[in-house]
């Protein structure tokens, strides 16, 4: 297994827990993505994060850490530098260490979520 299809694969596993109460809205080889419940004012199901492999770098997406940006103050420089946007960090290979702070975020981010009734 090459590093990139590695860092994709270990970014999903970031998910396993929450799966069976999002949504999973796709599932390809490359792209990985989970939703929340409908939002009425908003018309369409809430993003909740995914995993998607492009050219130069696999991105993890994580929703909560846009809607709750307190989120973010718990986050260590090296994961701070692999922030692009808003709500996407970008990989190319695995990184032990920050994933577990991801892992962290992402059930941060869930308890958020289903705090605000994003969770069904």
């Amino acid at each position: 297994m090459t590093a990139f299809k590695k860092t994709f694969a270990e970014l999903k596993t970031l998910f396993d827990p929450y799966v069976s109460s999002l949504t999973v809205a796709t599932d390809t080889p490359s792209n990985y993505m989970l939703e929340g419940a409908y939002d009425s004012a908003l018309r369409r199901a809430m993003f909740f994060g995914g995993v998607r492999a492009g050219k130069n770098y696999v991105s993890f997406y994580l929703m909560p850490i846009y809607t709750n940006p307190e989120l973010m103050g718990k986050m260590s420089d090296g994961l701070r530098r692999r922030l692009h946007g808003k709500s996407c960090f970008n990989f190319s290979r695995p990184e032990p260490e920050l994933f577990d702070e991801l892992r962290g975020l992402v059930r941060a981010g869930y308890d958020r979520f289903k705090r605000m009734g994003y969770v069904p």
